[in-house]
């Protein structure tokens, strides 16, 4: 059996010290090279968890979220109501941790070494993995939160509005429930005369807030080829597996005919995102819905 002892001291302005002590038994052996592994990984998580991080800005918006103005209403609004409301509690949670994790991800790159280690130095590029890995998790699970919030708007007007805008028939239903077809039911309902052109025209507008970002699509390009095909490479491509191309690129004789195809083999597949670009187009993408979703919240009809 061996044993970890962990020491963290707190040190105040006047010099007041506090001391938190943890011990910890293990089975498994520990060479130097793990021992330096579990350290730097426990020194990098306190790192970023501790250090200078941007103020989440969408907090006290998404707080006003929770909010609700609770007036009487009939028993037949009771599922409108009570599920709104458990939808927008979602949201405000959904936005908070998606920026907090676009945050934190920010503190694991700002630890990455300014230059890419050398290939023989095995111990280095274990470091660098590390903080790489944290980094990407975070980003990646901010990424897919900010996708769910989209989804989960289209729940909010579905159950907001009666719990018809899609059939409900069929038990898969929920993976009808997408944007074009909330769309449609809308229109419909406005036809009917179920919703008023002015409250039509508002979640319309508020809708398309996300759609009109510089940079929005490059987040939604990203979390598609991250749901559906190999990870994207990004900042460092050996930390990836790659797929060759099976189309080449066409060599053509001076009258423009094809005469071969050529394939091109690096020893390294080029990097296809890098993490700057995936942050900045997240941040203004999470910035579009908080928008969107603040124009939501001011329509009496989905916030009762």
């Amino acid at each position: 059996m061996r044993q970890i002892q962990l020491t963290i001291t707190f040190t105040d302005d006047d010099g007041t010290v506090r001391h938190k002590c943890e011990s910890i038994e293990t089975c498994d052996p520990l060479d130097p090279a793990r021992e330096h592994r579990l350290a730097h990984l426990l020194f990098s998580e306190l790192k970023a968890t501790v250090g200078k991080h941007a103020v989440q800005k969408h907090n006290a918006a998404a707080w006003g979220w929770l909010k609700f103005p609770n007036q009487p209403a009939g028993f037949e609004q009771f599922f409108d109501i009570h599920n709104s409301q458990a939808v927008w509690r979602e949201l405000a949670t959904l936005v908070m941790q998606a920026e907090g994790n676009l945050i934190l991800a920010q503190a694991f790159k700002a630890l990455e070494p300014p230059q890419e280690p050398s290939f023989d130095d095995t111990a280095a590029l274990n470091d660098l993995y590390n903080v790489h890995r944290r980094k990407m998790t975070l980003l990646n699970q901010s990424v897919q939160e900010l996708i769910k919030v989209q989804d989960l708007v289209n729940r909010l007007l579905h159950e907001s509005l009666g719990g018809d805008l899609v059939d409900t028939s069929d038990t898969d239903w929920e993976t009808q429930l997408t944007r074009k077809k909330v769309k449609k039911g809308l229109k419909a309902k406005l036809e009917l005369g179920a919703i008023s052109q002015s409250h039509f025209d508002a979640i319309t507008q508020a809708l398309g807030i996300p759609e009109n970002t510089s940079k929005g699509q490059i987040a939604l390009t990203y979390r598609n080829r991250l749901a559906h095909h190999i990870r994207p490479s990004v900042d460092y491509s050996m930390f990836f597996p790659a797929l060759e191309s099976r189309v080449g690129e066409e060599v053509k004789d001076t009258q423009g005919k094809v005469r071969a195809i050529r394939h091109v083999f690096g020893a390294r597949p080029p990097i296809q995102y890098r993490f700057e670009e995936l942050h900045a187009a997240s941040s203004e993408y999470l910035d579009a819905i908080v928008a969107m979703l603040e124009r939501l919240r001011k329509i009496d009809i989905l916030c009762r």
